[in-house]
């Protein structure tokens, strides 16, 4: 089963697809594939996935929103409340609130 991740990027197909061969966000084990947006509206980045697992195409795309922010604005947006950004690994761990057990609560001082 694949699955499939894109994002449009407002430059150039030459120069999205050098920047994407360089950049740390591309995806592995993926078939890139590289189209003018219509309009003039920039470059379509495809990405298709192999054995597309619901985690691999979370980090795909979360790949592809970084790459994406780091060219259009020459950084990556983070927030406050999550100083590291927005990361697929971290939404999938994530769990309902829980009372603390005795150990977290130690940790905590409470």
């Amino acid at each position: 089963m694949s699955s499939k991740a894109a994002i449009t990027v407002h430059r150039s197909r030459e120069e999205v697809q050098r920047l994407f061969e360089r950049s740390e966000y591309r995806p592995e084990n993926a078939a890139v594939t590289f189209t003018d947006a219509p309009g003039d509206r920039g470059t379509e980045i495809h990405v298709d996935l192999e054995r597309g697992s619901s985690k691999a195409r979370a980090k795909a795309k979360d790949g592809l929103r970084r790459f994406k922010q780091q060219v259009e604005t020459g950084e990556i947006v983070r927030s406050e409340g999550a100083p590291e950004g927005e990361r697929a690994e971290r939404k999938l761990k994530q769990r309902p609130a829980q009372p603390l057990e005795e150990s977290e609560r130690e940790k905590a001082g409470v």
